[in-house]
This record gives C-alpha cells, sequence and structure tokens, in this order.
C-alpha cells in the first residue's frame, strides 16, 4: 500500500517538501547551544535523514540543500558560508546514510557511526578552510579548537539526530520503512 504511493513521483517530490520544511522549522525553532555559544544543536537534520532512508539519497540531499538555504534566507544566520557549512554537514551526512539504507537493510546499527564519521570527516576540512574566511581567525587558531570542540560537536549531532531518526523510522509502518528501491523488489 505505502510502496505505491512513495513510487509516484509527484507524491515523493510533495512529501521531501513537507520533510524539507519540517527540518526547517525545527531548526528554526529547536536549537541548543553546545560546546561553543556560535554551535547549536538542531533535531533539522532528523527529517532529512528519514527522507534518504526511505525516499532515498536524492530526495535526502535535496532536503537538507533547502533547509540550509532557506534557514540563512530566513533568518540571515551564517550568511552563505554557514549555509554552505550547514548543507555540507547535513548533506553529505544524509547522502552517506541513504546509500548505505539501502546496502545494510536490517542492519540499521551501522548507520549511526557511519553518520558520526561522515559529519566529522566532512567538518574538520570544512572548518579548516571556511572558518576563517566566515570568522577571520588563523587557521591555526581554528586547528585548535577541533579536538576539544568541532570534532566533539559534530560527533554529538550527529550520533543523536540519527538515532532519533532510527526510533522515528521503527515508528512507521513496515512497508514505509523500506527504501523504495527495495520496495520496487518485492
Amino acid at each position: 500500500m505505502y510502496s505505491t504511493r512513495l513510487n509516484s513521483p509527484t507524491n515523493r517530490i510533495v512529501l521531501t517538501g513537507l520533510m524539507a520544511a519540517l527540518a526547517l522549522l525545527l531548526e528554526l525553532f529547536v536549537h541548543i547551544p553546545m560546546f561553543a555559544e556560535y554551535l547549536l544543536y538542531s533535531p533539522g537534520d532528523v527529517p532529512v535523514i528519514v527522507t534518504s532512508v526511505v525516499l532515498g539519497p536524492a530526495p535526502g540531499v535535496m532536503a537538507a540543500f533547502a533547509k540550509a538555504v532557506l534557514f540563512v534566507v530566513l533568518t540571515g544566520k551564517g550568511g552563505p558560508l554557514g549555509g554552505l557549512m550547514h548543507f555540507v554537514a547535513s548533506g553529505g551526512m544524509v547522502l552517506v546514510l541513504g546509500l548505505l539504507a539501502r546496502k545494510t537493510e536490517g542492519r540499521s546499527w551501522v548507520l549511526v557511526p557511519a553518520a558520526v564519521l561522515t559529519r566529522v570527516a566532512l567538518m574538520v576540512p570544512m572548518n579548516m578552510l571556511i572558518t576563517p574566511i566566515y570568522t577571520g581567525l588563523p587557521p591555526s587558531v581554528i586547528a585548535q579548537t577541533l579536538v576539544p570542540v568541532v570534532i566533539p560537536f559534530n560527533t554529538v549531532h550527529a550520533g543523536v539526530n540519527t538515532l532519533v531518526s532510527l526510533v522515528v523510522l521503527k515508528a512507521l509502518p513496515q512497508n514505509s520503512r523500506r527504501p523504495v528501491d527495495a520496495q520496487n523488489r518485492s
């Protein structure tokens, strides 16, 4: 029943848009400073991760892009460089999770370490490249924040959001949890 609905291109686009909107609302209204006042935890990645696992990596990345762009447009926070970093962090993570979900169906425990490793692996170089431009601080100062701030923040952010996403996915009806490609093979 659900697979037919999810296979309709129109329904997939609408669902992706709705999940991006939910992600944006969570980004706008639920945020907790962690490790530094400028690093905010938000559950906004949860709908994007769910989108990537259920609909596929491309819709997940599109939802992450829409969330990042709209957040900057609506709030002005972070500007284009902050939006870019936000998109790389979320988009890269959901791309990997969407691809892995198809390969590891039934072994969702691998998604948490994959999310953490992906986000940390992307955000360490991004912080070294973009944060000096964004803040005007020299790269040597940014490098000193990697171990005590950047890596722990991204570890917690990715880990918590992926765990919450797995709980949400478990609450969905069985047939809608499977990636669309897997539903097509049934």
